[in-house]
């Protein structure tokens, strides 16, 4: 009964599958060339939205509304774009600062649009950009770029 039989076919060896290289976490991520005008291009369309939303809730009409959200589109993905442009060449406290001062005005901006004091305003906007600062701060720190 327990008589050996034919062989059976080899079994079948373990093949190595490649895996996705996990890049470490102190590592840069390079963004792709677009990155550098389309990220600052979508944050001007969303201040610009925005704006123009609070403005024609506030009982603007639609073309003043308009105007004024496009200034502010254009100031705000200026401003990110040529921080942008320098944040290589700045040390991460001075990197850290930029963004933070560009949130907080342009929070402090739209914050203002919904007819709040001047005062209040830029306490909010200060409040911001100081919790961009901080944010941004870390993340510089703790990720070093190579």
């Amino acid at each position: 009964m327990n008589a050996p039989t034919a062989p059976t076919a080899a079994p079948a060896r373990h093949r190595h599958h490649p895996h996705l290289r996990v890049p470490h976490p102190h590592t840069q991520v390079r963004l792709h060339p677009s990155a550098s005008w389309v990220v600052p291009l979508v944050l001007g369309i969303f201040a610009g939205g925005y704006a123009i939303f609070i403005e024609h809730n506030m009982g603007t009409s639609i073309l003043p509304a308009g105007l004024l959200g496009l200034v502010a589109a254009v100031v705000v993905g200026a401003l990110c774009y040529l921080v942008g442009r320098v944040q290589s060449a700045l040390m991460p406290e001075l990197r850290s600062a930029a963004y933070g001062a560009v949130f907080g005005c342009a929070f402090g901006f739209l914050y203002s649009l919904s007819e709040h004091s001047v005062f209040r305003s830029s306490m909010m906007g200060l409040g911001g950009g100081l919790a961009m600062y901080a944010a941004s701060f870390y993340i510089f720190r703790t990720h070093p770029a190579d």
